[in-house]
């Protein structure tokens, strides 16, 4: 996979959008840009659309040639949704993106968090990380599993997690010295995920048929942008 395409997902009327900083240090993925406006109770797709969508879609154009403009080739459109999750969800599956990412504050790339429950599909999802960051400007791979404190094997099982999944990154050419292991314990998944992404450029959470279903790492991965401001990519 050359070429992974990302779905840049953005909320209006004050979207967030990548820093140049943060631009400047993907590697080859290609860009669906979607700009999200979340519609109140009673208000129309055709009122906002009459509004805003002239205003919204220049707005995301510019953008689009800012992504151009650093090699990434990107395309762009405007959803309007009652639910930023189903939406997001919905523009996933009808452009057969790769990954999903939710920007934040990050103007570098260097430290990465990766949150790992287990290690279904980790050679293909590395593979299409590496794809879309440059590997070149990684500083650090940290890896992290959290623990149910009352499993009284979870902290031995999250060690084998971990070390499989470094053996994948080190079997695609992430140097050993580079990636870091950490077990915890804890019953609030959100809340440890969110501690543990403080001072991070990026956070990298994977999507399974079991995450589609109960929808967990769409609420965390919002959970970290917003009380972090740290951009999240899911791998899907």
């Amino acid at each position: 996979m050359e070429h992974p395409t990302v779905l840049v997902f953005v909320e209006f009327p004050d979207p967030k959008f990548p820093t140049g900083g943060f631009l400047n240090h993907l590697a080859y993925p290609d860009a669906e840009l979607v700009g999200f406006y979340n519609l109140d109770d009673g208000e129309s797709v055709q009122e906002v659309q009459d509004e805003y969508e002239e205003e919204f879609t220049t707005e995301l154009r510019n953008q689009a040639e800012q992504f151009e403009q650093r090699g990434v080739r990107t395309d762009f459109d405007f959803v309007f949704n009652h639910d930023r999750g189903e939406a997001r969800q919905k523009v996933a599956e009808s452009h057969e993106v790769d990954a999903i990412l939710m920007p934040g504050g990050a103007n570098t790339l260097g430290k990465v968090l990766m949150p790992c429950r287990h290690t279904k599909n980790a050679e293909e999802k590395v593979s299409t990380l590496l794809n879309i960051i440059d590997r070149d400007d990684l500083i650090s791979v940290d890896l992290i599993h959290i623990a149910d404190p009352d499993d009284p094997e979870g902290k031995d099982e999250g060690k084998r997690i971990l070390k499989e999944m470094t053996s994948v990154l080190v079997d695609q050419d992430i140097p050993s010295v580079q990636v870091n292991r950490e077990v915890r314990t804890g019953r609030d998944i959100s809340f440890e995920l969110n501690q543990a992404a403080r001072n991070y450029d990026l956070v990298v959470l994977g999507e399974t048929e079991q995450d589609l279903g109960d929808n967990i790492f769409g609420p965390v991965g919002d959970y970290i942008v917003d009380e972090r401001d740290v951009p999240v990519l899911i791998l899907r």
